[in-house]
């Protein structure tokens, strides 16, 4: 059900099945790829859509 997207599951498991190591913090507020830095959520999204694991943000016509 699209009502039930959720663009950060779907990054994480898209990252996870790349083979990254995808960890958050205790609040899901930032992410640890391949024992990187802490990203945010929103660089986490980006990291997945320029590896081609999703898709840009679209517009509402």
């Amino acid at each position: 059900m699209l009502a039930d997207f959720d663009p950060m599951i779907e990054a994480v498991e898209a990252l996870i099945a790349l083979g990254y190591t995808v960890m958050p913090d205790e609040d899901f507020e930032r992410w640890r790829v391949d024992g990187g830095e802490w990203i945010t959520l929103g660089d986490l999204l980006t990291l997945a859509r320029r590896r081609g694991l999703m898709d840009g943000p679209g517009r509402l016509q």
